[in-house]
């Protein structure tokens, strides 16, 4: 196989059936059986797991796709005799973020992801739902908020929209962590509460934007008591997220420097407080926020930026890693955020090199290859490359996200723009870390990329070739069969959830509610 006949792929052939993520220990028989779909029974000794039970109803599609003839234009699928499989997860928390402030995304297209995710054996959608350009969280205690910050009233999320994303995640072990942007981000919000809302000054004047630095307003103000009092009701309200409470992300460093630089009531505010740096007043505003979960029974998860500076983090603190020198030269390496993280006692999860939204032509060039696929990048990172401390500090890395920033991804393009490329950050966080040879993993990931379209979802290709009589825009095209997509609007059936039921069905591993604060903080509420 090559990309130009002068360029042969290394790496060894994937058999037609090759599993991904890979197992931590398969042995398949040589021999096949040809399977029509009324000899096929697939049945569980477990009765009272609708997890399980719904799973079943899902497979028949899956095995026979309603409109391809497998093999002599029968309805018949070929599968191995015998298939041995030892698997289990190498790390916990193995997730992909999804902005849909930017760009609205519909529900059909996001439980579609969550398809998606669940072949990929990935159990955490972290939901960017808000943030500067759109507010579609359709809040009871708030419904100002979306009533003018959405782009239209047809792009909002509503309370069943939420309770049908989160159902249909339940059912495949997919966690929901709903992540709302304060105290920056928070743009959307101004016409419903503009009193929270920093005032930006230039030149004596207020209300002055400045391209590149500031807008007219922008940020919350964190002198605003009611800044913490709006936060307080939005995290324990209990209409859309029954059992999955919003998260809060700050991003309190956009907000210091408009602080610092223009507003001259908060700058006074500062030296009256004898708060003379951006780490002071990001301290005083992280640490309101936390006082506030503090009260209502979560574990803090902060972007590393808080950890940076030197923050007071409570126990049990979780940290998210997106810094790394290759994205900004005066970053260090997330290695050696990773590292230093855990062997201070934090759990951590990692992001900085799976941030899938900053696209290539496909592949790249080095001193040795020309070959190299952009899939490459993110199957080879190995999260505790250079790790050094103990085995304790090693469990505290949890795993990680692909991320997906949504400045150019809607409905038209997510699943192409996200599948098959987070399909290699799913073998980094499942597979055992021997299984790391990129030229032989493309092979498999172009197997697994037609199972995919099998499937209903339109991956985009990484090698030459083709996959059969199925892709998309072909007649056998599975990508908008009724057996595959949600357009109807009809909503996952058992949409309310028995959260003591949904801990015990996941497993033993404790289920999070996660609260994002965008000040590089963000929390997770625990079953």
């Amino acid at each position: 196989m090559f990309i130009e006949a002068k360029y042969p792929l290394e790496g060894k052939p994937s058999p037609p059936n090759a599993v991904w993520p890979h197992p931590q220990q398969i042995t398949i028989s040589n021999d096949v059986l040809y399977i029509r779909p009324h000899d096929l029974k697939i049945d569980s000794n477990i009765r009272s797991c609708d997890i399980i039970a719904k799973a079943i109803q899902r497979y028949e599609p899956i095995f026979f796709p309603p409109k391809l003839a497998m093999i002599y234009h029968r309805p018949v699928v070929v599968i191995n005799d015998s298939v041995t499989l030892v698997d289990s997860p190498r790390f916990q928390h193995r997730g992909v973020m999804l902005d849909t402030a930017r760009h609205f995304l519909p529900v059909s297209i996001i439980k579609k992801n969550l398809d998606v995710m669940s072949y990929n054996k990935l159990n955490v959608f972290h939901w960017h739902i808000v943030d500067d350009q759109s507010f579609p969280f359709q809040s009871t205690t708030f419904p100002n908020l979306s009533r003018t910050g959405a782009f239209t009233p047809d792009h909002v999320y509503t309370p069943a929209d939420v309770s049908d994303v989160i159902e249909h995640a339940r059912l495949r072990g997919i966690r929901v962590i709903p992540d709302i942007d304060t105290p920056g981000h928070t743009y959307s919000w101004r016409k419903a509460m503009p009193e929270l809302i920093t005032v930006c000054w230039a030149n004596g004047k207020p209300n002055q934007a400045i391209y590149g630095v500031q807008g007219e307003m922008e940020m919350f103000n964190p002198l605003k008591p009611r800044v913490y009092s709006t936060m307080d009701a939005l995290l324990r309200e209990n209409s859309i997220f029954s059992n999955f409470r919003p998260i809060a992300k700050v991003w309190t460093k956009c907000m210091i420097n408009v602080a610092r630089l223009s507003n001259p009531a908060i700058t006074q505010w500062m030296i009256d407080n004898n708060i003379n740096s951006s780490v002071g007043l990001h301290t005083f505003y992280a640490n309101r926020i936390l006082n506030i979960t503090r009260n209502i029974d979560v574990t803090p998860i902060v972007w590393q930026d808080v950890w940076d500076e030197k923050v007071e983090l409570p126990p049990g603190t979780i940290i998210q890693v997106w810094k790394d020198s290759s994205d900004n030269s005066a970053f260090g390496s997330w290695a050696a955020y990773l590292n230093q993280a855990a062997n201070e006692g934090y759990n951590v999860i990692l992001s900085s090199p799976w941030y899938v939204n900053y696209i290539s032509y496909g592949k790249y060039n080095t001193n040795t290859s020309v070959m190299n696929l952009e899939f490459f990048k993110y199957y080879e990172v190995e999260p505790l490359r250079g790790f050094t401390g103990s085995d304790e500090a090693k469990k505290r890395i949890l795993g990680g996200e692909a991320c997906l920033w949504a400045e150019f991804v809607d409905g038209t393009n997510l699943l192409a723009r996200l599948w098959p490329k987070a399909s290699a950050v799913a073998e980094r966080l499942w597979s055992a870390a021997s299984v790391n040879n990129s030229e032989d993993a493309q092979f498999r990931l172009d197997v697994h990329r037609c199972r995919l379209l099998r499937r209903g979802i339109p991956a985009q290709p990484i090698l030459n070739g083709y996959c059969g009589n199925y892709e998309v825009g072909m007649a056998r095209s599975m990508v908008n069969d009724p057996a595959f997509n949600y357009e109807d609007g009809s909503p996952t059936e058992s949409t309310t959830i028995d959260p003591s039921a949904f801990a015990l069905r996941i497993g033993n591993s404790k289920i999070y509610y996660v609260l994002y604060i965008n000040s590089f903080i963000f929390f997770v509420l625990g079953l």
